[in-house]
């Protein structure tokens, strides 16, 4: 049966429509699409007594805490401190989607060869779904905090890492970047977020 956080399963009515679809719930193994992957983080997202008195942000350390897992997805809720940023990295090839709850987060967008294509920034309420194939770098690089949820189907797929290489590299590249407004290919996207810069002449539209 699904692992459900306290916080999904305090109050019933939580852990219903439109918080957790029925396919969010399955003991069966399967995936689940995008559009439902994005709706479900930006339901989540959208009701703060459901995340408020569970988020932590730290200084130290970056923290998360899984929301759910079932055979078809798994949700986790993010705290970022100013500075935080994760690895350049992709999701086994599950499908993924993050909501931004409080906050902002940019995301720095990587193709297959792990160079950097395309720097986006998500604001309060924006929600973004992403394929199989994408790589990507969150990071906060804000001076508040922020709060993000994030589902990826199959669930449990273990992440692949860039080689390792200089960050100060990574960000020369993005610093120098030309804006642009195109939407890159590899996300489904609703209220997403702003491009902030994009990079290199094989960048996605």
């Amino acid at each position: 049966m699904p692992l459900l956080h306290p916080a999904l399963v305090a109050d019933p009515a939580r852990h219903t429509e439109p918080f957790l679809p029925v396919e969010c719930l399955s003991d069966e193994p399967g995936t689940v699409d995008l559009a439902t992957l994005r709706d479900l983080t930006a339901a989540l997202a959208g009701v703060p007594r459901i995340w408020r008195p569970v988020i932590h942000h730290r200084s130290d350390r970056r923290w998360y805490t899984r929301l759910l897992l079932s055979a078809t997805v798994e949700v986790w809720l993010i705290g970022w401190y100013p500075g935080q940023q994760t690895e350049v990295h992709d999701h086994g090839g599950a499908l993924g989607a993050m909501a931004v709850a409080e906050g902002r987060v940019e995301e720095d967008r990587y193709d297959r060869n792990w160079t950097i294509t395309r720097v986006r920034e998500h604001v309060t309420g924006a929600a973004v779904g992403f394929g199989a194939a994408h790589v990507h770098r969150v990071a906060n690089r804000g001076l508040e905090v922020a709060t993000t949820i994030h589902a990826y189907s199959p669930p449990e797929l273990p992440m692949r890492f860039a080689p390792t290489r200089n960050d100060a590299d990574v960000r020369a590249v993005v610093a120098t970047a030309v804006p642009t407004t195109a939407v890159a290919t590899t996300a489904v996207a609703a209220h997403a977020g702003r491009d902030v810069a994009a990079a290199g002449a094989g960048a996605t539209r």
